[in-house]
């Protein structure tokens, strides 16, 4: 059944009103799989005509182009699988290992993928690695409460210290991690990336990318669990207004000006967005909004498709390291899998941060892409006879996929608030770890008991 054809109608002498969730990206959906699973129904509500989100795909000349690059970090450990496995769907979600990862610098190097690889590194000096393990080690094996104390802490304050070589190898592990550069990035959210990839406190370096083609198949999967347990999920569907009386959620109000009926709304996109755009004055401070507003950190970037005649390369992502390589990323998507791509044909994806005014300069653009084409000629000779075509995408604000020093893990907005009774939040931009979508999960994770704590009192 097309969810797009799907109704709302709540029968006004029914005792029980499901819960809606506005936002079917991995958070919404994330959290709209735990309630079902427990028992509570949930009416989803997503204004695109499709599920995923910032993680959603779409079909270009036969090959599946993701909404930028996305990948599962800490793939069994990640969020998002320990939801799929707590209600026992992990096995409709196919997963790719990403492990094949390099750095480039005048020739491949192997990236570490655990402490002890960092010995082995040829990118940098044997002196350097030492200087690594220094710093590595003691954060692998520290707790989360102690990584906490440094979240105000930017990670420029033990980069700026290094030699160039050991930079380098920041700048590239913050490009995978993060998708972004060290001076954006706590040394507390860092700490945190390390531990978990730690295998000797339960870690896993590993990564992983939906087998099926798409990152927005998690939400494919979650979104038609959904559905089985006899919930909605209406796509095509605005928010004009949540609505608020007495201090109480009472339910939301459509862009048709339809109104749901509801005791418990969660909202899962941004929610400096939303308590700026889905709320009458008043309904909060402006302290609060001030505070709220303050995690609106954007990122602007420059990122191009490339569908290639042949396979340049085995590995599965490189990292073309130093100030002289426009290219941050290099991310073979049909080495990941085959089945984002027709058959005799690859599909890759190069990235870079940008300044946003460069977003909306077309010649600015141009030669980013140029030289981009140029660096992958260098890396690989046999590019230019291979280029089928190209697809740049330039983004100016697209929200960070990590908060600054200061704004990250407990320093962000709460999923609940005490003057809005059934009112709570979820996604990247509320309490929780991690970057992208597996920050969106963890937030659910941690948002869940308090949900239905409340769901369950109705």
């Amino acid at each position: 059944m097309n969810s797009n054809n799907q109704t709302n109608e709540i029968s006004k002498n029914s005792s029980i009103k499901p819960a809606v969730i506005i936002g079917a990206g991995v958070g919404g959906l994330s959290i709209a799989t735990l309630l079902v699973n427990d028992g509570h129904p949930v009416s989803v509500y997503e204004k695109s005509d499709r599920v995923g989100g910032r993680t959603a795909s779409m079909k270009f000349k036969n090959h599946i182009l993701d909404n930028g690059f996305h990948i599962m970090p800490f793939y069994k450990k990640s969020a998002i699988y320990e939801i799929l496995k707590d209600v026992k769907i992990e096995s409709r979600l196919k997963l790719a290992i990403v492990d094949k990862i390099a750095f480039y610098d005048d020739g491949f190097h192997t990236y570490p993928k655990g402490i002890a690889d960092i010995l082995k590194m040829s990118l940098i000096p044997f002196k350097s690695r030492i200087s690594l393990l220094k710093i590595l080690l003691p954060m692998a094996f520290t707790s989360m409460e102690k990584a906490e104390q440094l979240d105000s802490v930017p990670l420029t304050q033990v980069t700026s210290k290094l030699d160039f070589h050991s930079k380098q190898f920041f700048d590239a592990v913050c490009m995978l991690a993060f998708a972004d550069t060290p001076d954006h990035i706590s040394l507390g959210e860092f700490a945190r990336t390390i531990i978990r990839a730690n295998p000797f406190k339960g870690g896993t370096s590993e990564f992983a990318y939906p087998d099926m083609g798409g990152y927005d198949r998690i939400s494919e999967v979650m979104a038609n669990y959904v559905k089985e347990k006899n919930s909605q999920v209406n796509l095509g569907h605005s928010i004009k207004k949540v609505l608020v009386k007495d201090r109480k959620v009472t339910g939301v109000e459509l862009s048709t000006g339809e109104i749901v009926e509801s005791d418990c709304v969660i909202i899962s996109y941004p929610a400096y967005h939303a308590i700026n755009q889905l709320f009458d004055s008043g309904i909060f401070d402006d302290d609060f909004i001030k505070k709220t507003n303050r995690l609106n950190k954007t990122t602007s970037v420059v990122e191009v498709h490339f569908a290639l005649s042949k396979q340049l390369d085995e590995r599965q992502v490189v990292f073309p390291v130093g100030e002289n390589y426009v290219s941050k990323g290099i991310f073979f998507i049909s080495n990941i899998t085959p089945s984002v791509s027709p058959k005799g044909e690859h599909l890759i994806i190069v990235g870079t941060p940008v300044k946003p005014e460069e977003t909306e300069n077309p010649t600015r653009i141009k030669e980013i892409v140029s030289k981009m084409k140029q660096e992958l000629s260098e890396i690989y000779p046999d590019f230019d006879d291979s280029l089928l075509w190209d697809r740049p995408m330039a983004w100016k604000l697209v929200e960070a996929v990590v908060k600054e020093p200061g704004l990250v893990w407990k320093n962000k907005m709460p999923h609940s608030v005490s003057n809005v009774d059934g009112l709570f939040f979820v996604g990247d931009s509320t309490i929780s770890y991690g970057i992208g979508t597996d920050s969106a999960a963890h937030s659910a994770v941690l948002a869940h008991p308090l949900i239905q704590k409340h769901l369950s009192s109705l």
